[in-house]
């Protein structure tokens, strides 16, 4: 049934499309850019080619755009999305295993993952329970083409399920304007191998320049941590098929398999004892073995999206489609279980999701300005359970058979069981005013309904029998405005609303039906300024937060057990910068940084887990076919608080602790050699990546108990990463 689910469901719908894509979060690439990968690119000489992220002089809000050519030169081809995106001001991720090789979550001006969208092609997606997303599962760096980090909710017409924390927006890659295969072979530290092919049709004249590109990749990595293996396996695949003069139709599908051992957060007492990069054990009779710390996830995304210009400055487009996720998981092992203290004991818990969307924007362009008006909309079914199991007696069920009978002990060793379905639908209208030639006014609306039935004979924390449903809408304002002062020069300003729709946790109550939490929600003030010219590019802004209805969500890792605690609100303010400079001869300088600040209304206590700064410093290099880029990533101090604690009450904490600032800085050094016309072999490319270049030993504090003994992740000392590519 799961494999019959996973095939790409396509419906022909209308022949709906957009004519003016611009180039945002929202919407894809504007038809005349290709997001494809050039092995060989021209000469890349100047700040406005050279600049590794940069905004837009139309920008509405705070932005950084990052290119293919920066993907594929900077970071090694094992990465996820949070490292594309942790090159931006304000934007922190922590790779505990290597590169890619983990799941990693990246945090947005202290924004932690599941405050923000993630959105591929301008679909928003997520995990359904909590709309966190998972790195290792979905779109690995060599299936994107573009990814742009918007800091803040957007115009109306950007749609989710968390608008105000900001979007990742990644954009697939295009095929080739000419048909070719590009094989690519990595290998470095920690035994990682990756083996990614890619073929592309070119345009087809036969079938009116229709063009396909598709992929496979395979990754294998033993990871930085001991027996903390990787294994994955990601198949791409994208059609674009012009019909007539004014429609494209795009089909796309993506799926990914993998495996992984997964072991926990450490103290320093095991640090000290088994040294920096402990994870797993290679012994059966532990708990610590990857016997039973792993995780097994399927996933997919597909859609078919048609666009079209029509007569009037009128355009349309739809994307209907799917994605899927699907996570086995071995976890929370324990010497000891309920049938004997000798045992060894733990959890296994599925999470499954399958969701449908449509996707519908209506365009009108033309000199006096731009109106956009459109819908999203999308079903998730997602069944969710945990059970107790007793690996030594075969990995059944763990109740004791002595005092519990076969039927009742079923449930007795049920931590969770339930299924969740949620409904959400979006609509929203704007107009961008072109008032004069140098000045525009965007201002919008957007309403937003969400729905969640629950079923669940055993409820997540209580194990309580609860059947029920909840309704929560809201309507959102936005006003923007840009002003170009030269050419090449311009100021914004935003003013706009901000929602989070309610996850799973509301649920996890004795009853429900009382819960009084309502839903988070921002209003977002934004100034800033965007210059560029050849020789530099650089952009500015400054930003304040009223949040409020704060849910603070606290690990303690000793136990798993989650504690949630609610403020009455937050504030968020800073300052954030990125600019390039171009030396000359191919030589490029930037630097991005951000001043963040995170405060409780009532207690005025710092938000625990959010850096008061980040910086990058860096170099980029490109002449004669060598190219180079050095990135040192600076990320400032963090608050860390001890479980327990009630944000509006000082009083509360237990202890706290300061987790310290870190230096991260990465190396990329190639050569690439375009063949005379007519090789067989069209180009060559050759990579060296150095991450931690600067052998940096590491370790993030991420929680303290309330004796104020730390957890730790223990970030790879130095690691190297040769990789191979050609175009044939």
């Amino acid at each position: 049934m799961k494999s019959a689910s996973r095939l790409l469901c396509l419906a022909l719908g209308l022949p709906l499309g957009v004519a003016r894509a611009q180039l945002s979060a929202d919407d894809p690439a504007p038809k005349t850019v290709r997001l494809e990968e050039i092995e060989v690119t021209e000469k890349r000489t100047s700040a406005l080619t050279q600049a590794p992220t940069e905004s837009r002089l139309d920008a509405f809000q705070p932005q950084s755009m990052i290119d293919v050519s920066t993907i594929n030169n900077t970071i090694p081809p094992s990465a996820d999305f949070t490292m594309i995106a942790n090159l931006a001001p304000s934007v922190t991720t922590i790779q505990a295993n290597g590169p890619g090789l983990s799941e990693a979550k990246n945090i947005i001006r202290g924004f932690s993952d599941g405050q923000y969208n993630v959105t591929f092609d301008g679909i928003p997606f997520s995990d359904n329970n909590s709309f966190t997303h998972h790195s290792t599962s979905y779109f690995p760096a060599k299936l994107i083409g573009r990814m742009i980090v918007d800091r803040g909710p957007g115009t109306a017409s950007t749609i989710g399920q968390a608008t105000f924390g900001g979007t990742l927006a990644m954009l697939s890659k295009d095929p080739r304007t000419v048909d070719g295969i590009v094989p690519t072979i990595s290998y470095g530290s920690f035994n990682t191998f990756v083996a990614h092919i890619e073929g592309s049709s070119g345009n087809f004249a036969p079938l009116n320049g229709a063009s396909t590109i598709a992929s496979y990749q395979y990754l294998s990595s033993d990871g930085f941590l001991t027996h903390s293996y990787l294994r994955r396996h990601t198949v791409y695949l994208k059609h674009l098929q012009p019909i007539g003069r004014r429609t494209t139709l795009t089909l796309l599908t993506t799926a990914n398999w993998i495996k992984f051992g997964n072991p926990g957060t450490v103290t320093q007492a095991t640090i000290d004892k088994n040294g920096r990069n402990f994870g797993l054990v290679d012994d059966d009779n532990s708990p610590l073995s990857p016997l039973y710390n792993y995780q097994k996830k399927d996933a997919d995304f597909s859609y078919i999206g048609l666009r079209t210009e029509l007569d009037g400055g009128w355009s349309v487009e739809n994307k209907l489609g799917t994605y899927f996720y699907d996570n086995d998981s071995y976890q929370t092992p324990t010497q000891g279980t309920k049938t004997s203290k000798a045992n060894i004991g733990g959890t296994y818990q599925l999470n499954l999701y399958r969701a449908w969307f449509d996707k519908f924007l209506l365009t009108h362009d033309d000199a006096i300005g731009t109106f956009k008006t459109g819908f999203w909309a999308e079903y998730v079914r997602n069944p969710r359970f945990q059970y107790l199991l007793d690996y030594t007696r075969g990995g059944v069920l763990d109740y004791n058979p002595a005092t519990t009978s076969e039927a009742v002990g079923t449930l007795a060793a049920t931590t969770y069981l339930m299924v969740d379905f949620m409904k959400t639908a979006q609509a929203f209208a704007e107009y961008e005013w072109h008032v004069t030639h140098d000045f525009s006014l965007n201002a919008g609306l957007r309403y937003a309904h969400f729905h969640r039935d629950i079923e669940a004979p055993v409820n997540q924390v209580t194990r309580l029998r609860y059947f029920g449903e909840r309704t929560d809408a809201n309507t959102m304002p936005s006003i923007a405005a840009n002003y170009l002062l030269r050419s090449n020069w311009s100021v914004y300003a935003q003013a706009a609303k901000g929602y989070l729709a309610p996850n799973l946790q509301l649920f996890y109550v004795p009853d429900p039906s009382k819960n009084n939490i309502k839903p988070q929600e921002t209003t977002n003030y934004q100034v800033g300024t965007v210059f560029k010219t050849g020789r530099f590019n650089a952009d500015f802004d400054a930003y304040w937060i009223d949040y409020k209805n704060f849910p603070l969500t606290i690990t303690d890792t000793a136990t798993n057990q989650q504690y949630y605690a609610l403020a009455s609100g937050a504030y968020y303010s800073g300052l954030e910068a990125e600019g390039t400079y171009s030396v000359g001869g191919g030589l490029s300088l930037h630097a991005n940084g951000s001043i963040n600040h995170a405060i409780f209304k009532r207690s005025k206590l710092s938000i625990p887990n959010v850096a008061n700064s980040t910086a990058v410093l860096g170099l980029v290099y490109n002449a004669g076919g060598f190219f180079a880029s050095v990135s040192d990533k600076y990320v400032g101090p963090t608050k860390i608080y001890a479980s327990g604690f009630l944000p509006d009450f000082a009083s509360s904490l237990k202890a706290t602790a300061i987790a310290p600032s870190r230096w991260l800085a990465d190396v990329a050094v190639g050569y690439s050699h375009k063949l005379p016309a007519g090789s067989f072999i069209r180009s060559l490319k050759l990579k060296l990546q150095i991450d931690n270049a600067l052998d940096r030993k590491l370790q993030v504090l991420g929680s303290i108990n309330a004796a104020g003994v730390g957890s730790y992740t223990v970030l790879p000392e130095r690691n190297y990463f040769a990789t191979f590519s050609g175009e044939f």
